[in-house]
């Protein structure tokens, strides 16, 4: 039946169950006829910041929405969310809705750390974290499973299909991707999404937008706060655009806005930063006296590195960072991509003296950094003698340890769970079977939520564990399934999704079929190859913009076939609401050169730029989350956060 099926499937360009090799269920997708709009509690499906207690502090659940809401009846999605209660005893009516980025991201897989993010604001209000449609937790459109068994079954040496998928990929084929099989995956993802009945054209930003209306109704709130990062403040942006009466204000962090043409900025982004970069440089005198003409000294490095690499000797000792072989345009690229995400905010401080030494040849400091071998960690220091002092330290200790042993505790419970105990069961029977079989028992058992015309439920679990192990084999693993409550059964599916997820580097943080849909329907409007070409021709620094034209050119090409069309340019967002725009100066995703468009049509906008930090200003400090605290409870009045004063560089001079 295995080889059947799969034959069946690799002979036209249809390919596509093959997530479900031994499924060869038919049928349509079940249709639910449920109210549009409806609240379940459920046990939360990651686990929970341990000084939380769940159902009073943190509550769970998922809100029932239509794919299509022009067809309230017809297929829903369950999105969903975390309530984080204020606490204040008296809070604000008004919740804060977070948006997170991607499009594909997810809050609740993290949903410890994003708690802790927003817990400024809960001093006075709810927080609403929640995965958007299609996310990990919230439809789940990942890849995974079929890139899972694409390697695994059809393109590994000695496969019987695979000069069929290599014939296949060819129809792919292109110069930035010469065998097809990369453009050929994405394109045999988006079919196998489409089979099991997801409408890719309704994983939109118009529908987020109507989702985070639906998710406010269904928890009781009439107005709400909308804080958004990355493509969150693009899905803000059009939440402020369809319904502004619901919102009261908006944070904008690291901002995509609607009116900028964002692949054809996007070869920009590493130059804007290096650009900020040379500009703090010389307005720190004596930065700017250590290293004169900064911005001339590395258009011409770079331009030398292109001809000449400077080779780096092979080092004498260990780091856990690879070290490339020469430093290259895209080495000194990937240098300033780390400012993005460099929490500590010390690698910014020694790209000046990177840039002087490297026009030596000296290649000391840049692999130091770039090792991790520069950053030494200070001395302890020993706490004076005192009795308050020694208090201190041991309240600071037992509090620590104290949430080390709530986390393990935590974590043991989720471990514990009904789902993930059946799951592990399944998994360890699957080692029991004959080598031969359990290749292709995995890959179906991972694909189980990707079934064509069978939903994630009760009935299609059974049925997998019938499909995948001999009759002898069955009754044990069917039997739990039976009397696991419908959460568990729910969480289920997440727990399998999320084994291939954790480890994949195409669904790890981003899950594709969201991203994808709605990049090319949303992000990818109004941008033109031809113009983004043109704009890294015009680059003071063009050898920085390769690697983003690069993805553009991908981007581009992947949409060429992902199962939905471009919408029409948004263009410039005219709003009252009172907004406030984060930015950080070192962001290489959103830059401040896109980010400052972001106001053009706030009549109540302001604009705050971090002289720190990467993508994400509110993550990378306590004066940018304060500032937007502040913003929430006042919205008339902005935050001037001073405190900004305090984050710039401290640039590393040459030694003397």
């Amino acid at each position: 039946m295995m080889k059947r099926f799969l034959k069946a499937l690799l002979l036209n360009y249809a390919l596509v169950p093959i997530v479900v090799l031994a499924q060869a269920a038919s049928g349509q997708t079940q249709q639910l006829t449920v109210k549009p709009i409806r609240n379940t509690q459920i046990p939360c499906p990651t686990p929970i910041n341990p000084d939380e207690i769940e159902g009073k502090t943190t509550i769970c659940g998922v809100v029932t929405v239509p794919e299509n809401y022009s067809k309230p009846n017809g297929r829903q999605i369950e999105l969903t969310y975390a309530l984080l209660r204020s606490k204040s005893l008296t809070p604000q009516p008004d919740p804060l809705i977070v948006l997170h980025g991607g499009p594909g991201g997810s809050d609740i897989s993290a949903l410890s750390f994003f708690t802790q993010a927003h817990n400024h604001q809960r001093q006075t209000r709810d927080v609403i974290l929640f995965d958007q449609r299609g996310s990990q937790y919230s439809g789940d459109l990942a890849c995974s499973q079929t890139l899972n068994i694409i390697a695994q079954v059809l393109t590994v040496p000695g496969s019987p299909w695979k000069k069929k998928f290599e014939t296949f990929a060819t129809k792919f084929k292109n110069e930035l991707d010469p065998t097809g099989e990369s453009l050929a995956q994405f394109a045999l993802c988006s079919n196998v999404l489409e089979l099991h009945g997801n409408d890719l054209t309704q994983y939109n930003t118009s529908n987020n937008a109507k989702d985070v209306v639906s998710l406010a109704s269904a928890l009781g709130y009439d107005q709400v706060n909308l804080y958004g990062i990355s493509y969150g403040t693009y899905l803000a942006m059009r939440v402020m655009r369809d319904h502004p009466q619901r919102v009261r204000s908006v944070i904008l962090d690291s901002t995509i806005p609607p009116n900028v043409r964002k692949y054809e900025a996007n070869p920009l982004d590493l130059e804007v930063v290096t650009l900020n970069l040379i500009e703090d440089c010389q307005k720190d005198a004596a930065c700017d006296r250590a290293y004169p003409n900064l911005k001339a000294r590395t258009i011409a490095l770079l331009k030398s590195l292109d001809k000449k690499p400077i080779p780096i000797p092979k080092q004498n000792f260990k780091s856990d960072k690879p070290i490339p072989e020469s430093v290259t345009p895209d080495a000194f690229a990937d240098l300033i991509t780390s400012l993005n995400t460099d929490a500590d905010n010390r690698i910014r401080n020694y790209v000046p003296l990177i840039i002087s030494e490297l026009e030596q040849g000296v290649t000391t400091t840049y692999v130091g950094v770039v090792s991790g071998s520069i950053f030494k960690t200070p001395a302890t220091k020993l706490i004076p003698i005192g009795e308050p002092q020694n208090l201190i330290a041991k309240s600071d200790k037992l509090r620590a340890e104290a949430r080390k042993l709530l986390t393990q505790r935590i974590q043991l419970a989720e471990s514990q769970r009904p789902s993930r105990k059946w799951v592990k069961q399944v998994l360890d029977a699957i080692e029991t079977l004959p080598e031969a079989d359990r290749t292709i028992a995995r890959g179906n058992f991972y694909g189980v939520g990707f079934l064509k015309g069978q939903p994630r439920d009760r009935n299609t679990l059974i049925a997998s564990i019938a499909e995948i192990f001999p009759k002898q084999m069955r009754e044990p693993l069917t039997q739990p399934l039976r009397t696991l409550p419908d959460a568990e059964i729910r969480h289920t599916y997440e727990v399998i999704s999320g084994i291939l997820t954790s480890t994949s580097s195409v669904d790890r943080g981003i899950t594709q079929g969201a991203f994808r849909s709605m990049d090319c329907q949303d992000m990818i409007a109004g941008n033109d190859p031809v113009r983004s070409a043109a704009v890294s021709k015009a680059m003071e620094m063009p050898e920085l913009g390769r690697s983003r034209v690069e993805a553009g050119i991908a981007a581009y090409a992947i949409c060429q076939f992902w199962s939905v069309k471009p919408a029409a340019f948004a263009g410039v967002l005219k709003s009252n609401i009172p907004t406030l725009v984060l930015q950080s100066r070192y962001d290489s995703q959103t830059p401040t050169l896109i980010g400052k468009e972001a106001t053009a049509g706030l009549a109540n906008g302001t604009y705050l730029e971090f002289p720190n930090g990467g993508h994400g200003a509110l993550l990378f400090s306590q004066c940018a989350r304060d500032a937007g605290a502040a913003f929430v409870n006042n919205p008339v009045r902005p935050p001037k956060a001073e405190c900004r004063e305090d984050l710039k560089p401290k640039f590393v001079l040459p030694p003397r």
